[in-house]
């Protein structure tokens, strides 16, 4: 990625996208939330933690309002999805907890349609079919990807899953431990080194 001219800044916002979208996977799977998004789920209930449905006023009831504006204009639903609702069950939690959503996936040196696609990318290597579910009308709707968009997304996410597997099947070590965004510019140490092809 630093060969992509995006800087160490860019690369932590990458990996908060990573860290904050593998914390919510593992909840929604630890508590066995069942896909809400687009439609709340039929059928028996498998969920450990019930999503609250009306919260008292106060702190949950404020941040579950934000979160419904969120989820009508960027995934197109009416209702809160369900892990935003378990975790009003811990006012001060879901409050930091979506405050924290907003802040690592808004656009920063990295753009919100790269995020929304690292966070897609993210839920699929966690398997996670709440997360995939509900990123899935984000990177559809807000970032614009058609089937084909989704299918290269996938592949992405296939490629570098072997490739890690297999570095780390075979104890690799980076060839470059110390990299840094200069190093790529014009005079850096590897300025030479090859860029991706566009597909322009």
């Amino acid at each position: 990625m630093l060969r992509l001219g995006i800087s160490e800044q860019g690369l932590t916002e990458i990996m908060a996208v990573a860290e904050h979208l593998n914390s919510m996977a593992t909840l929604t799977e630890g508590f066995r939330l069942r896909s809400d998004v687009p439609h709340p789920p039929q059928g028996p209930a498998t969920e450990l933690v019930p999503p609250v449905d009306e919260p008292e006023p106060g702190l949950a009831a404020d941040t579950l309002d934000q979160v419904r504006a969120w989820a009508n204009s960027t995934l197109g639903i009416e209702h809160v999805p369900a892990f935003w609702r378990v975790l009003a069950r811990q006012p001060r939690f879901l409050a930091a907890t979506w405050a924290k959503d907003r802040l690592v996936l808004a656009a920063g040196e990295v753009d919100e349609a790269t995020k929304g696609c690292a966070a897609m990318a993210v839920a699929m290597n966690a398997r996670s079919a709440y997360c995939t579910s509900y990123f899935n009308p984000l990177v559809r709707r807000a970032m614009g990807l058609d089937d084909a968009g989704m299918v290269e997304l996938g592949a992405a996410v296939m490629h570098y899953v072997s490739f890690n597997t297999v570095a780390h099947g075979m104890m690799l070590r980076a060839p470059f431990d110390d990299m840094r965004a200069e190093d790529f510019h014009s005079g850096g140490r590897l300025s030479d080194a090859p860029r991706p092809l566009s597909s322009h």
